[in-house]
């Protein structure tokens, strides 16, 4: 028994070496950088391209950028309410005389 798990290990210990002299020879170092500049050099190029799009993507959308994830009726609701707090503050500003004057007004235009 002790010598068939011996005879195992010797086995597992010749697979091992193999595959790693095999690795070893099939890729020379110049290859190996290569490979590795390949992928550090496509890294990079993508970060930039993700970058661009996403900066695309905010500077040319026509809402805010925290908005993209809302659904359709919530912005709509959302810009109403900021039309109506709008008016409603250019309504204060108006002086008390301005608002009768547009008071009187509707009131004829109801008539």
């Amino acid at each position: 028994m002790n010598n068939n798990k011996k005879q195992i290990f010797d086995n597992s210990t010749k697979l091992y070496s193999f595959i790693t002299s095999q690795l070893s020879s099939s890729l020379s170092p110049v290859r190996t950088r290569t490979v590795v500049n390949v992928i550090y050099i496509s890294g990079i190029v993508f970060m930039i391209i993700v970058f661009l799009v996403l900066l695309w993507i905010n500077l040319y959308s026509r809402r805010c950028w925290c908005w993209h994830d809302t659904p359709l009726n919530h912005r709509f609701y959302h810009e109403w309410i900021i039309t109506r707090s709008i008016r409603r503050s250019t309504d204060t500003s108006l002086s008390k005389n301005q608002r009768e004057k547009r008071l009187s007004n509707n009131n004829e235009l109801l008539s």
